[in-house]
């Protein structure tokens, strides 16, 4: 009998030491992980955080002063048969409701999935409180449109989204 228990304890004394090793290789991944963590990303979203959020507070500023306004602003696209052109229209009225026809119009047409594509447009007027232009666009697709008015009494930015089907 005293052979038969030497036998299983030689057989399984590797046990414990399978245990050790799957622990020691699970630590040796995770600080592989860990390094390759720490290596990779600095943690910084942005290159100057601090001023970014300087000009967060001047953004939220000027919502506050663009709110003040009271204008009523309407964007709208109409796509051209064609595909690769479309009509961009803007109306704006004064928090009275008149036509505010003095305005400089920009806007700034980029694509959100595709780099080097961006392009800026003056919207000249129209009649009334209309400002229209034929814009030819270089790809269809989704088109993020920032558009900004400067008028004598005051300033507009509007953030917008256009489709243009291929």
């Amino acid at each position: 009998m005293t052979a038969a228990t030497g036998e299983e304890a030689r057989r399984s004394r590797w046990i414990p030491w399978a245990f050790v090793g799957f622990f020691g290789v699970v630590l040796v991944v995770n600080g592989v992980m860990v390094f390759v963590a720490f290596s990779t990303w600095t943690g910084l979203e942005a290159e100057s955080a601090y001023k970014q959020g300087l000009a967060y507070n001047r953004a939220l500023e000027r919502a506050r002063v663009q709110d003040a306004l009271g204008w009523r602003v309407a964007l709208s696209f109409e796509p051209s048969q064609r595909g690769e052109r479309g009509l961009l229209s803007l109306d704006l009225e004064d928090a009275r409701g008149g036509f505010i026809e003095q305005a400089v119009v920009h806007a700034r047409l980029a694509r959100p999935t595709h780099e080097g594509y961006d392009f800026v447009v003056r919207v000249p007027h129209h009649w009334g409180g209309t400002y229209q232009t034929e814009i030819t666009f270089p790809l269809p697709g989704v088109w993020n449109v920032e558009l900004a008015v400067e008028a004598p009494e005051g300033r507009y930015q509007l953030n917008d989204r256009i489709f243009l089907a291929p």
